[in-house]
């Protein structure tokens, strides 16, 4: 899905001229535009179906489907390219339709395979997947753009690498841990401790009551917030180092993956560390790190804003900076959202997404998109802080339990 946000700036063939134009010459501003929220479409349009299939299909092949997807999308874009803006349109929105099984998967292996303590470490590394697949793709596109293949074996390279990639999730991933060979008993009744043994079948989703649980909603915020800007900086960053900074396209690659690494770091040690900090209750914990994560980084952020394109290293450093707190996300609206929903994790944890510097050049359309993106996450930080709450909801416990919870109050009530 990121592809396109480096191959953009990568530059076509000389024509029969010698003039060379970028990928995205043959586009204007609005198609442009369009290219880039094609994504966001594909997954909003597909949510609710995998939704559906992920409740009552086997997760393992609802995300494999997702990944053929993936690959062919990736694949034939090149081909879509070169038959026009609309064939190209439809290539991007399937690659959204992928992308959109992504935190669903993410919620739903978390509940089933992490213990209730290790929910922060399983998220980092999950959750890390988008940081690591950047920090893959940015060298890699620049180094490929400098070369004389050309932009199009981006594309080919990286739907082979998720050809394999997904071989490797088939052959080695299980529903439940129950189902898996690798799984010895002593393991399972660690997973499953203080968790409800009945896996086979999955509660129904009670959306009413989920959409009206205030730290659900202000978990949703936070993450609207920091996904804004992480699809900022995923869209921008190549853009920003290339025309702001003027750093060349093999450069651009490699800088644009630095603090994606520094945000994948990041996310490890706040998922290691929130799971061992245990002196303070879970609500306390994820309203620490995800001030961290939003009201740190937006401060940052709104520094960057004011920084000349003068001072390129300055630029590189407080983008760094920003983008590592970020990663802190980890342990807290992610880490809030799967210890309040439990078994709804599936869909409490999918999300859906820009606002672009028309004038890629000027530090002031640039200074406005930062200013503006860091007020709305500290600001949505702010709102964590006070309404966030990390208990399992009641729209998490089973009817059974539920009884059985009125039934003890009941014997221990004094009588009159």
């Amino acid at each position: 899905m990121n592809v396109y946000n480096f191959t953009r700036i990568c530059a076509n063939p000389a024509d029969a001229s010698g003039n060379i134009t970028r990928m995205e010459a043959p586009f204007i501003r609005t198609q442009k535009s369009i290219l880039q929220s094609a994504t966001a479409v594909g997954a909003l349009l597909s949510s609710l179906p995998y939704l559906f299939a992920f409740h009552h299909y086997s997760p393992r092949l609802v995300f494999l489907s997702a990944g053929l997807v993936s690959i062919v999308s990736t694949a034939l874009a090149p081909h879509a390219y070169a038959l026009g803006f609309w064939v190209f349109l439809l290539a991007r929105i399937f690659q959204g339709i992928a992308f959109s099984t992504t935190f669903q998967m993410i919620g739903l292996l978390t509940h089933d395979w992490a213990t209730i303590t290790e929910h922060g470490i399983f998220l980092a590394f999950l959750t890390g997947s988008t940081q690591l697949s950047s920090v893959f793709t940015m060298p890699i596109a620049g180094l490929i753009c400098s070369s004389s293949l050309g932009w199009p074996f981006v594309f080919y390279v990286h739907a082979i690498v998720c050809g394999l990639v997904f071989l490797l999730f088939f052959f080695i991933y299980r529903d439940h841990p129950e189902e898996h060979p690798l799984v010895g008993d002593i393991e399972l009744e660690k997973i499953m401790h203080d968790k409800d043994e009945k896996l086979d079948k999955r509660d129904s989703v009670p959306y009413k009551k989920v959409f009206t649980d205030i730290p659900i909603l202000v978990s949703w915020l936070s993450a609207f917030a920091d996904l804004l800007c992480i699809q900022l900086i995923n869209q921008y960053e190549p853009v920003y180092f290339n025309d702001y900074l003027h750093y060349n396209i093999f450069k651009s690659g490699f800088l644009s993956a630095v603090p994606l690494l520094a945000q994948f770091s990041a996310k490890l040690f706040s998922g290691i560390s929130s799971d061992a900090l245990k002196c303070i209750t879970p609500t306390a914990n994820v309203k620490i790190y995800n001030s961290l994560a939003l009201i740190v980084s937006g401060s940052f952020m709104i520094g960057l804003a004011f920084i000349p394109p003068s001072q390129p290293l300055l630029c590189v450093a407080a983008i760094t900076v920003t983008v590592c707190f970020i990663g802190f996300n980890t342990a807290g609206f992610n880490k809030s959202t799967t210890l309040r929903s439990r078994q709804h994790a599936h869909f409490t944890m999918t999300q859906v997404y820009n606002r672009e510097a028309k004038n890629r050049t000027n530090q002031s359309q640039w200074m406005g998109v930062f200013i503006l993106h860091g007020l709305l996450v500290i600001s949505a930080g702010i709102i964590f802080v006070f309404a966030a709450d990390a208990t399992p909801a009641e729209w998490t416990k089973r009817k059974s339990e539920l009884n059985l919870n009125r039934i003890s109050s009941r014997a221990i009530a004094p009588r009159n």
